[in-house]
């Protein structure tokens, strides 16, 4: 990633192929490693086998692609329908949709056909959707019933990603190419950025490729609206629209530079500290790897920080917001400084009602019940009360 963005510093082309162009390099990184080293194809949760399974069947593969190219038009007319996709912020991801579609189309009907000879279970919810069209009712809706909330979550999440993505990238490309680490303020600003981009970029592939052939394919999605409530509230539009009004805890607009900027050690060892969770932070979207993604059961992740705390991108994302607003003091007196509190209080409620949510839907699968048990005996706050080392 970092090598790529280097090199196209300068390519005379719009962001959004830039954009492109990075997410691209990455995504194959990423892509081989998985097949060639973790071996990913293999593992029983991806349905498939070593070898095909059956010789090539035409028509189940047409299903499976009128199956999904019915998904991605009505994506798309739900994009054309909603008004706040008119809107030129996604402009970009627009772009880039189009840009990106012939090759899509001409890799579509390769990976369906490759794929279907190794599925142990071909009739997947692209097959159902496709003999739906052909006249063909399910028996079973519930597979058709994940498949569309799987693509929902991915078609809000996929065009905020890229937006972010793009956007990030443009302002790095527009700095100084040098970070000058005797200037902490330049440092600091420079590093908050970065690890904020690499977070939104792991991202975008991850909701781009969710893909069986990588073990990242969808094996469930939140069932319950207060699941998708509390998470959605955290993302524009809906958190633009209504959580800044109601849950504004920096009003003031005193960061913690305005207060300790007049004592330089204490100044360099908070910003260190934010920092620092913020690459925690960013170390836990960058483990889910392929896998990440909201509201879905893409694979149960235990490593990286998750081998220690269960939910270390809350934890970290919601410390760091205390130490970046300080809205412990206020320089509008008291009573804002109290109100500024319980307003940040809020929106950690808000995080633990997520965490609570997600803990519940992925519950029904095995692994993550082991994996609790795990946390439960020889997870982070289980060592400090036994004194075990953290390794």
């Amino acid at each position: 990633m970092i090598a790529t963005v280097i090199a196209l510093r300068s390519w005379q082309q719009p962001d959004y192929i830039r954009t492109l162009a990075v997410l691209a390099v990455v995504a194959l990184a990423m892509v081989v490693v998985d097949l060639q080293v973790y071996r990913v194809q293999h593992n029983a949760s991806s349905g498939l086998s070593a070898a095909p399974q059956r010789p090539s069947d035409i028509r189940r593969i047409l299903y499976k692609l009128a199956g999904l190219w019915l998904t991605v038009g009505v994506v798309a007319a739900i994009y054309w329908l909603l008004p706040v996709y008119s809107d030129s912020f996604y402009d970009p991801f627009k772009q880039a949709t189009l840009y990106g579609l012939p090759a899509l189309v001409l890799l579509s009907p390769v990976y369906i056909a490759f794929v279907d000879r190794l599925q142990r279970q071909p009739e997947d919810a692209y097959a159902q959707l496709g003999r739906l069209v052909a006249g063909n009712r399910p028996r079973d809706w519930s597979m058709l019933a994940a498949h569309g909330r799987g693509w929902i979550i991915k078609g809000f999440f996929l065009p905020l990603m890229f937006i972010y993505t793009n956007n990030d990238l443009a302002a790095l490309w527009a700095r100084s190419p040098l970070v000058s680490i005797d200037n902490f303020e330049h440092f600091f600003s420079f590093g908050i950025d970065f690890l904020y981009l690499v977070d939104v970029l792991f991202a975008t592939v991850a909701y781009t490729l969710t893909l069986r052939l990588t073990d990242s394919h969808l094996r469930s999605a939140e069932p319950t609206v207060s699941g998708w409530v509390v998470c959605l509230f955290c993302y524009p539009p809906f958190w633009s629209s209504v959580g800044v009004k109601y849950l504004a805890f920096d009003q003031d607009d005193a960061y913690w530079g305005h207060f300790l900027g007049y004592y330089p050690l204490i100044y360099g060892l908070w910003g260190s500290i934010i920092l620092a969770l913020v690459l925690v932070y960013t170390w836990a979207t960058v483990s889910f790897g392929l896998r990440f993604s909201n509201l879905t059961n893409r694979g149960i992740i235990t490593n990286g920080p998750y081998r220690w705390v269960k939910h270390p991108a809350y934890l970290c994302k919601n410390i760091s917001w205390w130490m970046i607003s300080m809205p412990f003091l206020s320089t509008q007196g008291w009573t804002v400084a109290v109100q500024s509190c319980l307003l940040l209080a809020g929106v950690n409620a808000l995080y633990w009602l997520r965490a609570v949510t997600e803990g519940r839907h992925l519950a029904a699968d095995p692994a993550y019940r082991e994996y609790q048990d795990f946390i439960t005996r020889r997870g982070l706050c289980a060592r400090i009360r036994r004194g075990l080392p953290l390794g």
